[in-house]
């Protein structure tokens, strides 16, 4: 597995895979089952971790794939790198000894490779992350962090000499460039993971003139330009597919590297489009 150590030793896989159906469309049964099939692929390639959050209604889902998978021999525990979120519903209980619990009973596991607070909610989020260091102590979870945080949420920890996270989790990707926040997790020894890695592979993104040039003269595809742009700069990227071509596109760059000068130029693209407003999931953020 390719692998990146965390400021606690713990080492996270260079990159992971969404398991969210929540803004899909179509049968639930049959999205389901896609999902199921496409973890079960991705777990078979070694290379990548797993995403999910209580919000996504699937821990239970993916809690049985794995108790089959490790039950039948296909994997051990350690090979499977596993992250889920607390959402706003339950930090409102100011109960995160429960609430890890819980996940744990949904996922089947004795312990979770990376637990988040999904949204730094307003009037919750700090007692909150104060329990999730006390939980951290006790091995239910390997490493903790924060998603959908801004520099002020980071700055406000250190400021009160609290533990900072291990990972944060933001929206990140060539049209979002975040510079601040990427120099103060460098700083500050926190992994930055990216999700919507790849813009959603929106139009714009997939005619991006300057993504298909370096995608030519590589003879790679623009995702995998995208991808290999993260895993370079030291960020991992979640992406989410249930197609097992696109899931191996994904995780296929590691057979070449970009230059300095096609980083930049990625980077020049920031114009800073974010796809998840903050209003619509965390109110009063």
């Amino acid at each position: 597995m390719q692998h990146i150590d965390l400021s606690n030793g713990y080492i996270m896989p260079k990159i992971m895979m969404g398991t969210s159906i929540c803004d899909l469309k179509g049968n639930i049964k049959v999205l389901m089952k896609q999902l199921e099939d496409a973890v079960i692929y991705g777990e078979s390639l070694k290379t990548i971790g797993f995403d999910t959050a209580r919000d996504y209604f699937n821990e239970s889902l993916l809690g049985d794939i794995f108790g089959r998978m490790l039950a039948g021999g296909k994997c051990k525990r350690e090979d499977i790198f596993i992250t889920t979120k607390v959402g706003n519903g339950q930090q409102r209980s100011k109960n995160m000894y429960s609430e890890i619990d819980k996940s744990l009973q949904s996922m089947k596991l004795d312990y979770i490779d990376l637990w988040l607070l999904h949204w730094p909610l307003p009037d919750y989020w700090l007692e909150n992350w104060q329990q999730l260091t006390e939980i951290y102590k006790t091995g239910k979870v390997k490493a903790i962090g924060i998603a959908n945080v801004r520099e002020r949420h980071i700055e406000r920890l250190i400021n009160k000499g609290l533990q900072l996270p291990h990972v944060v989790q933001v929206e990140y990707h060539p049209f979002r460039t975040i510079k601040e926040m990427r120099k103060l997790c460098k700083n500050n020894g926190i992994q930055l993971e990216a999700y919507s890695a790849n813009c959603l592979m929106l139009p714009f993104v997939k005619s991006n003139p300057i993504l298909n040039n370096i995608a030519n003269n590589h003879k790679k595809t623009v995702t995998q330009i995208i991808m290999r742009w993260h895993v370079q700069q030291g960020v991992v990227p979640i992406f989410r597919s249930f197609n097992k071509l696109h899931i191996k596109e994904n995780v296929e760059i590691f057979d070449f590297s970009l230059s300095e000068e096609e980083m930049q130029d990625i980077f020049s693209l920031n114009i800073d489009y974010k796809f998840h407003p903050e209003s619509l999931n965390c109110p009063g953020y």
